[in-house]
Parts: C-alpha cells; structure tokens; sequence
C-alpha cells in the first residue's frame, strides 16, 4: 500500500513546484529574519505579555499599530477577521436588536448574527454585468433606514463591506454621517483593505490607493493583516478612535469569548516583523508596489481578448487585478495560468479570476503575470472550450433577494433536516448556502429556497465553483 503524503510534504515540495502565489498571505513566502519556529513557540510565560489583557510587549505592539493605521485603538488577533467581526458585532448590540447588513458581507457577519440571536435587514449593492458586487448607494441607504425607522424597526448596526473581495470601495464618509445621523453604529468589514492607509508618503499615493474606512469616521473597522501585508495567515487587527460608539470594554469582554485563551506567539511575532517592516520600509514599498500595479495595468490595456475588470464611477483598489477572458470562465481561466503559467492565483467565480497583489510581490511575479495574460490573449480562446454562458444573463450569481419566512437565528432554535438540492425547493433554508470563495450567501437561515437559487448553484458546482454549506454528499440543511 502506497503511503499517503502527509501536509508538510506537500508544503516542502510547493518551492520545488515554483509556482507563483497571486493569493494570500500577503507576505508572498518571502520571509524576513526569522528564528526557527519551535525555539520561540511558548505560552504566556513571565516576560511575554498575554493578549487578552496586554500591558507590555502585546500593548506595544497594538499601539505601533494604532499609530501606523492614525487610529486610537487596535486590538490584534490571531483568529483572523472572522474572530474580529464576531467580537465588534457581538459588542456593538445586544439580542434582539436589529442590524442592517450590506447582502455581500462575507459569512461570518452573518454567523455572529446567528449567534446573537440578532433581527436582519438587508441592503443590496448594484452589481456589475459580470456579477460582481459594487458599491452600497448612500441615498439607497438613507431611504432604507427612514423606511425601517418609520416601520417602528429601528437599527442598531450597519454591516459594510469596504474595499470587496474584488477591491470596490463604498463612499464610507458619507456612509458613516448617514449612519450617525439615525443614531446607528457602523461597523466595516475592510478584511481586505489592511494595506489602505498605512503610506507615508500621500502626495504621491494618496489618488492612487483608496482610504483606510477608519479614517471616514467608522465605528470600526475589521483588517486581515494576512491578506495583503506580509504577516502570517490568521493574524488580524480591529481599528476604533475615541468617539467610537462601541464602548472599548465590550470588545474586550467579547474578544474573550471568541478568541483561543492560547494565542500563538509564532503569529504574533510575525505581527511584529510586519509592524517592523511598515515602519521602517513602508513607504519605499508602497511607492514600488504602487509603480508595479500601475505599470503592469497599463500594460493590459493592450490586449483584446483577456483584461483587468474595471467600472465606471466605482472606486476600486487597484491591487486587486480581476482577470476576464473572452470565452472563458473564471475556472478556466485560473487553470489555463496555473497548467501553462505556473501562476497561482487567489480566487475564480463563475466569468472572473482574482490575481490578489501585496507589498511583497517582486516584478519577476508581475512579469510573469503580464506573460501569462499575453500568452492567453493570443490564444483562440474560446475554441474547443465547453463553455455553459446560460448563466451570465441579469448579473450572474448574486442576483436574488430571497422571501424572508424565518429569523435569521431560527437554525439554532428549530430542528435541521438535510436534504438535496432538488428536495430543498420551496422550504426554508436552514443554514448558510453560498459558493466559497468569496463566502457571501445566496441564502441564510429563515429564507426561502428558490428554483432560481437552486439552478445558480448547480451552476457554480458545474463550472467548477466550491458550495458551502452542504454535507459532502451533496445535501443541505432545511427547515420543514
């Protein structure tokens, strides 16, 4: 019997394979000075601080943090941006109370909705021709908030997503003074801006790079600093300033709920080197990253058949290269650059690739990128290529706004059933379904299961696309 190949051999021969990593950590596997990782793995021994209640080396380091980010608090966290979204919206409601969520918040906003036993109203973004989320609509917000307001349901919270998986950026200043004047808390899952606001130099970058939400008067504001910073998976940070309206002992008491009482130094000490880094390099390193990014764009521009995702009056962070090809599907194309180009990329869905950038990328990475794009767009590309297109009319995936018949926190209250796809029509969902990466549900718990969601899954499975939510034989979790 042939033995099986255990993970650590597969990470040891992942250098060997050379492929390049356009996904997360943002740290690229290039490491900075390091020590060996078992001599430094230890627990909160006299000298080393502990992290639920920092007064020394741990306290520092936020503090660094706070400054680098211009913000008056930062709590760390070695549970990632899911641990940080349960901790803030936890704190900033009670149960019962009634948060407003922006429908293309990633699945742990809705978790800890779940878990707080929370009333759910929801704002639907625009989206593009291809299906992808776009900005949340100030006005659109305001009338939804007087119009809950007026209903005697007042909110608590809103629940933003800023910048997207895709890097599009909602008008957070003008959100957050909408928010404040209806006496309603504003809470910004930015997972995927921990790299916005932290250049020095802003005469040369400040039209380039979006702004940190923390600077556009947020509540608070949620970062992964493994995603586009070199620090190790896992490792986040919560932003506030003083006149938060999230009292800062209620994240305290709620990040010990949900944070592992035996937080690793080995991921807090890669906090530190990348704190260090910013410090000492962050400006040289966004100045290089910003001529990259612009350089490798312009370079698109030239192509036909394959391009960089772009849309009229939405503010995107320009590192995040969203790759479409004529013909092809974000599967597609990730395998083409993957078998051909040794090109790993982060994320596909169903007509679109995610090639996620950092600071840490080298211009052998971006070249290669620029290669590969030109391979393929003088490639026939949709020629010998089964490609089901059926989906792509009205805006791909997130197209729906199922009927609410349940709330939300019904999946913890009433029993479960596990059914398949086709048993599952027009009964009540009883857990979150949703294709992964990027997380966001077509369906949570308490909303009715249409044919219409139904036949996008099938899809998304079809083309290639992983669904969550669902045992691995296919069933998923109703409520009868």
């Amino acid at each position: 019997m042939a033995k099986r190949k255990q993970l650590l051999d597969q990470l040891m021969t992942l250098r060997q394979n050379d492929p390049y990593p356009f996904h997360m950590p943002g740290h690229k596997r290039r490491s900075f000075p390091f020590p060996e990782a078992y001599s430094i793995d230890i627990t909160e021994i006299d000298g080393f601080d502990n992290l639920h209640q920092p007064q020394g080396l741990l306290k520092d380091l936020s503090e660094r943090y706070a400054r680098l980010y211009d913000c008056d608090f930062c709590n760390l966290s070695v549970g990632g941006s899911t641990d940080m979204l349960l901790t803030v919206i936890s704190a900033a409601t009670a149960p019962g109370d009634r948060v407003l969520i922006a429908r293309n918040c990633h699945k742990a906003v809705y978790h800890a909705a779940i878990l707080r036993h929370l009333e759910c109203a929801y704002i639907y973004p625009p989206l593009s021709e291809e299906g992808i989320c776009g900005p949340v609509d100030p006005k659109e917000l305001s009338d939804r908030l007087t119009e809950l307001e007026q209903a005697d349901q007042p909110v608590k919270a809103f629940v933003l997503t800023s910048p997207t998986y895709e890097g599009v950026c909602s008008d957070v200043k003008e959100i957050a003074n909408i928010c404040h004047a209806h006496e309603v808390t504003l809470i910004v899952d930015g997972a995927h801006g921990a790299h916005l606001g932290l250049r020095k130099d802003k005469k040369r970058l400040e039209e380039y790079f979006p702004e940190n939400p923390i600077r556009e008067g947020a509540d608070a504001v949620v970062v992964s600093l493994h995603k586009n910073l070199p620090s190790f998976t896992q490792t986040a940070a919560l932003l506030m300033n003083g006149e938060s309206r999230i009292p800062k002992w209620r994240v305290e008491t709620y990040f010990d709920y949900y944070e592992t009482s035996s937080p690793s130094y080995l991921l807090m000490a890669g906090m530190d080197a990348c704190c260090k880094f910013l410090e000492e390099q962050g400006e040289k390193a966004f100045c290089e990253y910003a001529h990259r990014i612009k350089k490798i764009r312009k370079a698109a521009e030239s192509f036909t058949g394959v391009s960089f995702w772009k849309k009229d009056g939405w503010e995107i962070d320009p590192g995040k290269l969203v790759i479409t090809a004529k013909g092809l599907t974000g599967n597609q194309i990730m395998e083409e650059f993957r078998r051909e180009d040794h090109l790993e990329l982060e994320m596909c869905s169903l007509n679109h690739a995610l090639a996620m950038t950092s600071v840490m990328d080298t211009e052998e990475g971006y070249e290669r990128l620029k290669k590969a794009m030109e391979r393929l767009d003088s490639t026939p590309l949709a020629e010998g290529i089964s490609c089901d297109t059926g989906w792509q009319t009205g805006g791909g995936l997130y197209n729906v706004r199922p009927r609410i018949k349940r709330p939300i926190f019904c999946s913890e209250t009433e029993p479960i059933h596990w059914v398949s796809l086709e048993e599952a029509a027009g009964r009540v969902a009883g857990g979150l379904w949703s294709v992964y990466p990027p997380g966001i549900p077509l369906l949570v718990p308490g909303e009715i299961v249409s044919d219409d969601i139904i036949r996008k899954l099938k899809t998304a499975k079809k083309e290639g696309l992983t669904l969550d939510g669902c045992r691995k034989n296919g069933d998923f979790p109703v409520i009868l």
